[in-house]
Order: C-alpha cells, then sequence, then structure tokens
C-alpha cells in the first residue's frame, strides 16, 4: 500500500491501476497566449502548472493546425490540404514545446492536447456551418480532407510521444450539442479518431475528452482505445460514476464545474464538487479536474486555493 506524499507520477499511475493513493491527482488548465513560439509555450506550461503544483503539465494546444493557403472555401479545397511535417515542418511546433517541458521537468506527467480530425476540419471550413454545408455538398470530398488531417495529426502525435509526452488529452467534437448524428459521427468522426489513437498507443495516459455542454452522447466513442474519459461532467449532467460503471477498470476525470464556483471563488462549493466526486469512485479511478478549460482571466488564487483543498481529502477514502 502506498504511503502520503506521492510523486506526481507515482500518483497518476496509481490512479489509473485503481490503486489507493495519497490524494486524487489534480489538474485545473486554461489557454495560454504563446504568439505562435513553442518555447514560449513550453515556458508558460512550465511555470503555470509547476506553480499551481498540479499534477499533470497539460501542453495546451495553442499552436493551432495551420490554416492552408486560401482556406478551406468549397469542396474542391479539401483535397487540397497539404500533407504536414511534424519533425520539422507546419506541426513541428507543438512536438517541440513538448520537448521544451519534458526538459525543465524529465519527472511530470506530460499530456499533449490535440483536437480530433472532425473538430480540426470545422475549424478549416470557417465552423460548423460551412462544414455541414460542405457535407451535403459532397461528402466524399470532406472525407478525403479528413483523411489528410488525420494522417498529419496521426504523425503529430506520435512526434510528441517520442519527444517526451506521456499521452494525448484528444479533444472530440460532435458527441453532443446537437451536432451530429450517431450515423453522421459513425461516418465523419469515428474512423479518424481511431486513426489518430491508433498512434497514440506508447502513451500510458491517454485521455478522451468528450467536448459539450449538453446532450453528450459518450457512449458513441465508450471503446475508444484510451486509459482516460473526461467530460463536463457537471455542465452535462452525466455523473462520474455513470460513465465510470459501464467502464469498468477505465479512469475517469473531471469532478469541477469549470464555468461554475471555481470561477466565482466560492471555494465552499469547489471543497464540495471535490468530495462529492471522490465518494462517487470511491477514491479509486479519479483525477480530479475541470470538465474543461477554466476560463483565462480567472483569478489564479482560486486555483492555488482549490490546489490546497485536495489535501484535506485522504479522509474521503
Amino acid at each position: 500500500m502506498p504511503g502520503f506524499n506521492m510523486e506526481h507520477q507515482e500518483r497518476v499511475r496509481a490512479a489509473l491501476a485503481g490503486e489507493r493513493v495519497d490524494r486524487p491527482p489534480f489538474v485545473l488548465w486554461h489557454h495560454f497566449r504563446p504568439a505562435a513560439s513553442p518555447a514560449a509555450l513550453g515556458t508558460a506550461v512550465v511555470d503555470f502548472f509547476g506553480r499551481l503544483d498540479f499534477d499533470i503539465m497539460k501542453v495546451m494546444p495553442d499552436l493551432p493546425y495551420p490554416d492552408p493557403p486560401g482556406g478551406v472555401r468549397g469542396t474542391t479545397d479539401w483535397a487540397k490540404l497539404p500533407r504536414l511535417d511534424a519533425h520539422e515542418g507546419e506541426l513541428s511546433g507543438m512536438p517541440d514545446a513538448v520537448e521544451a517541458v519534458r526538459r525543465a521537468r524529465p519527472k511530470a506527467v506530460v499530456l499533449t492536447t490535440v483536437f480530433s480530425p472532425l473538430a480540426t476540419a470545422i475549424k478549416l471550413a470557417g465552423g460548423y456551418d460551412p462544414f455541414c454545408r460542405h457535407l451535403q455538398t459532397d461528402p466524399d470530398a470532406v472525407r478525403e480532407g479528413l483523411r489528410i488531417v488525420s494522417a498529419n495529426l496521426a504523425a503529430m502525435c506520435e512526434e510528441c510521444l517520442r519527444r517526451g509526452s506521456d499521452g494525448i488529452y484528444f479533444a472530440t467534437n460532435g458527441q453532443g450539442d446537437g451536432l451530429f448524428t450517431e450515423q453522421e459521427y459513425a461516418q465523419f468522426g469515428r474512423p479518424f479518431d481511431l486513426q489518430v489513437l491508433g498512434a497514440c498507443a506508447s502513451g500510458w495516459v491517454n485521455v478522451l475528452h468528450m467536448h459539450a455542454a449538453s446532450g453528450l452522447e459518450w457512449r458513441w466513442t465508450a471503446d475508444y482505445p484510451v486509459q482516460v474519459f473526461s467530460w463536463s461532467d457537471r455542465r452535462t449532467g452525466i455523473p462520474l460514476r455513470e460513465v465510470a460503471a459501464e467502464l469498468p477498470g477505465r479512469t475517469v476525470m473531471g469532478g469541477i464545474d469549470e464555468f461554475g464556483a471555481i470561477v466565482d471563488g466560492r471555494m465552499d462549493v469547489v471543497a464540495e464538487e471535490m468530495h462529492d466526486a471522490v465518494r462517487q469512485m470511491s477514491g479509486r479511478h479519479l483525477i480530479l479536474a475541470g470538465g474543461c478549460s477554466v476560463p483565462d482571466e480567472i483569478n489564479e488564487e482560486h486555483l492555488a486555493t482549490a490546489r490546497r483543498l485536495v489535501d484535506r481529502l485522504p479522509s474521503e477514502f
């Protein structure tokens, strides 16, 4: 049985294995403004997560997938998307940032955030509505674009893992908020998700983040090859225990309303959210976190106070 004062990596590994931990692994995050600089992103990650003593250093997707020249304005543009280089070319920024974090913190748990091919394609098209118009006009053209994007993202994930990431925080879009039907997601989401996740097999802490504020259809991706499932449990009303009950042996990530009491500084409510999450999971297979990013402008003292509150949780086990 492990003792108290576990190291970050020891604590996260124990949580994933369903073993007793001194306290739940804990992390909150928001976006940075690295101005297209991998070095600036790496420094921001190390400073923020190290300063707050969180258990995971999450490299944010703040060096976005590059827009192609001229953008994707019509369906014929999908086939013109370029193959991108994740080693020294257009997608090398995230691996460079990962390497900088790993070099600065050799023993940290480093998690790299990557948006799914479908989420990336929606952005490239200029939003959900134009993307759907392309789907209606020429679905095969969109599929070709998704194949290109998937290959690029898979190569980037492999390079991030090779350069020091312990896993990929893979963020989907389209499983909720009334965006797509199950059949549509099965055609334009799932096969491309799995292509990228297939490139992440060397990660020991791969996270599937199912992004939605309402109507989350988490079962669409329940069989994805990841160790951890993340979603906005407080926002969607889908409790941690509900998903965990159908995914034995997997770990869930959440418990804190990322737009709720943590933002307002009502730390008594945040403490209750934490205790409730621990009670739901009996302290096992849990990474305590926000359901998604907290607002960038949040008062950092609220995050520091939340970190101190976690140290009071062992009595719940």
